[in-house]
């Protein structure tokens, strides 16, 4: 029997840090932040000899914690970063210099 690993406290950490972001702004990271760790992974896997399958979206089940949690704490780290971005170029936009 299989048995898959789901890690329940890394998504609620990505849903906190989501928290205060519109739909589409969380729609915008989360895909970003994906395709990224999608490329990353399919460079690795052309790397390989004989070359692996390449990836077209992440996996969602695990069959070792170890490999979940990586998984889950590298998009943490990428989703951090991106939400980052998004506020700076926010801020940015708002900002006007008054005369």
């Amino acid at each position: 029997m299989n048995k898959y690993f789901r890690i329940k406290e890394e998504r609620n950490s990505l849903i906190k840090i989501l928290d205060n972001l519109t739909f589409e702004e969380k729609k915008q990271v989360l895909r970003k932040v994906d395709q990224s760790m999608i490329n990353s992974a399919n460079k690795v896997l052309a790397n390989d000899n004989p070359p692996g399958e390449l990836l077209t979206k992440l996996p969602t089940k695990f069959r070792s914690e170890v490999q979940a949690k990586a998984v889950h704490l590298g998009r943490t780290l990428f989703v951090r970063a991106e939400v980052d971005e998004l506020i700076k170029r926010k801020r940015i936009a708002t900002i006007h210099i008054v005369r």
